[in-house]
Order: C-alpha cells, then structure tokens, then sequence
C-alpha cells in the first residue's frame, strides 16, 4: 500500500508540475501580445503626437514672439519638454501614471497658453494611483480628442478633468460639441 501510495503521488505531482509549465508558458505568450499591442500603440501615438502639435505649437509661438518674449521663451522650454518626453519614452511599452501626468501637465500648459481662458484643466489623482502604468502618450492623446471633438470659448470654456477612481485613471469634460463638417 506504501508503495502504491508513493507512485501515485508522483504521478500527481508529475501531472501538477507539467500543468504549471503548461500554465506559465501560456501566460508568458499572453505578456508578448500584451507587450506587442502597447508597442503598437505606442508608435501609433507618437506619429499623431508630431504633424499637428508642432505646426500649432509653431504658430502659437511666432505670434508669442513679438507679443510676450517671456511668455514666448517658457513655451519653448515646454516644448522642449515635450519633445524630450516623447523621445525617452521612444523605446518604452508603459510608464508610470506619475510619469505620464507630468508629461500632460507640460501639454497642458502649452493648451493653456494657445487657448487661453477657453480651457481649464482639473488633476486629481490619488498618491496611490501614481505607482500605476499605462502606454506613453495616452492622456495627451485624450486630451487632444477634447479639444478637437469640442468648442471652447472664454465665455464658455472647455474643462477636462483628469482624476483616479477606485485604481482607475479617468479624463472627462463638459460636452460642447463641435459641429462638423459634412
């Protein structure tokens, strides 16, 4: 009876440890897709990130130029930040929320000195939350989607909100439609 005893536990832990194999061989496939589809997102990102920024960026400080020199010279360092977050994060699948907030922070002062009173922006995301990852570029992207997707006037301006909920990053705004072109 010992000796079967003893067989068939080594046959159940042979079976248990060929599972386990079974089952980080699949969850190791399962993180390279993952790692891929945020690569993917990544670069999708940045290749959106360059044409428009840096043609409005450009504009708004040509006119900054002779306006307010001052003003002109700290957009400059912003966009130098921009551009220097953008090529750090070349190479990376996730950065952390903490990162990623900073880097929206620059972009939005950038909204703010284009658009002046007729965008408002609200942070507020839990100290716990900052350890967190996402995929470089994502809240810029979201915050670009407000401003394309909506009207703002100093009369009536655009308010995004960045904030956490229950370990969740959220971005929302008050919805004011822009009426598109057919």
């Amino acid at each position: 009876i010992n000796f079967a005893l003893m067989i068939s536990a080594m046959l159940h832990a042979k079976g248990f440890i060929e599972e386990w194999k079974k089952s980080a061989r699949k969850e190791i496939v399962e993180q390279k897709l993952i790692a891929k589809s945020a690569n993917a997102q990544f670069e999708s990102l940045k290749n959106q990130l360059d044409p428009h920024f840096l043609f409005n960026s450009l504009n708004v400080l040509s006119s900054l130029i002779d306006e307010n020199p001052d003003q002109a010279q700290h957009f400059t360092a912003s966009m130098s930040k921009i551009y220097r977050y953008v090529l750090e994060q070349k190479n990376k699948e996730l950065v952390t929320v903490e990162e990623e907030l900073d880097f929206a922070r620059t972009y939005c002062d950038l909204l703010k000195t284009r658009f002046e009173d007729s965008v408002n922006f609200e942070f507020n995301v839990s100290e716990s939350d900052l350890k967190y990852y996402v995929v470089p570029l994502s809240l810029q992207l979201l915050l670009e989607n407000c401003i394309k997707h909506n009207f703002a006037t100093a009369q009536k301006p655009l308010t995004m909100k960045i904030y956490s909920e229950q370990g969740f990053l959220l971005i929302e705004n008050n919805l004011q439609a822009r009426k598109q072109m057919k």
